[in-house]
């Protein structure tokens, strides 16, 4: 479970070089400037380092989509800075809507666009770079799947959230109802206090039973 999570905590980052590209409204704190230059920073020396004597594969390519990655991040951080001025009201880690969102909305609904049109569309755009340069091509494919994976996992744990807030107030509804059911006073088997308003345990036809038992054994000789 451990490895589980820490692969789905590392998903993030390569979908995040798509996600810049694709959405406009990314959360404030998603696009973290030390993030955004430790990813784009990373291709770009992959990039760099991959270029002498390896033509086919076209790192050059994978170098621009680095620069203009980082450059588009920092540009959406600075317009949800001036959001955030404007007391716009967004969650500071939204992973961003879906561009087709607007043409399906029906279809958005749920993240069903974030999570199945945005991979696929990017994982087709990177089967088309394939023959023109291998190592773009490959890394918008490997992000494509990674970006699939992210979303799935954000949409469970909301699913997951919105399951316990609903068990919790069924919960809650089923124990009201039984402090209902056993505070109120029921006259049914109720027994009366005595005189001293302590409760004796003893019916009043039982008590009145009693009181002639001792009346008759008091009148014998």
């Amino acid at each position: 479970m451990q490895k589980f999570a820490m692969a789905e905590w590392f998903m993030q980052f390569p979908s995040l070089t798509l996600c810049v590209f694709l959405r406009n409204d990314i959360g404030y704190r998603l696009l973290n400037p030390g993030v955004l230059l430790a990813v784009f920073g990373l291709l770009a020396v992959v990039a760099i380092l991959a270029m002498p004597g390896n033509q086919t594969a076209r790192p050059v390519a994978l170098l621009i989509f680095a620069v203009l990655g980082f450059f588009k991040g920092i540009a959406q951080k600075i317009r949800r800075w001036r959001d955030l001025e404007r007391n716009v009201r967004q969650h500071s880690y939204y992973v961003g809507t879906s561009p087709f969102d607007q043409w399906l909305p029906a279809f958005g609904r749920q993240r069903r666009s974030a999570r199945l049109l945005d991979p696929l569309f990017c994982a087709a755009i990177g089967l088309v770079l394939l023959p023109i340069t291998h190592a773009l091509a490959l890394w918008i494919i490997f992000s494509s799947f990674c970006l699939a994976a992210h979303e799935n996992a954000i949409f469970n744990r909301k699913r997951t959230q919105e399951l316990d807030t609903a068990d919790g107030l069924i919960d809650s509804q089923i124990q009201g109802e039984q402090v209902e059911r056993y505070s109120e006073p029921s006259d049914a088997g109720q027994i009366p206090p005595t005189e001293a308003g302590v409760q004796t345990g003893i019916a009043d036809e039982i008590s009145e039973q009693i009181k002639k038992q001792k009346k008759r054994k008091a009148n014998k000789p």
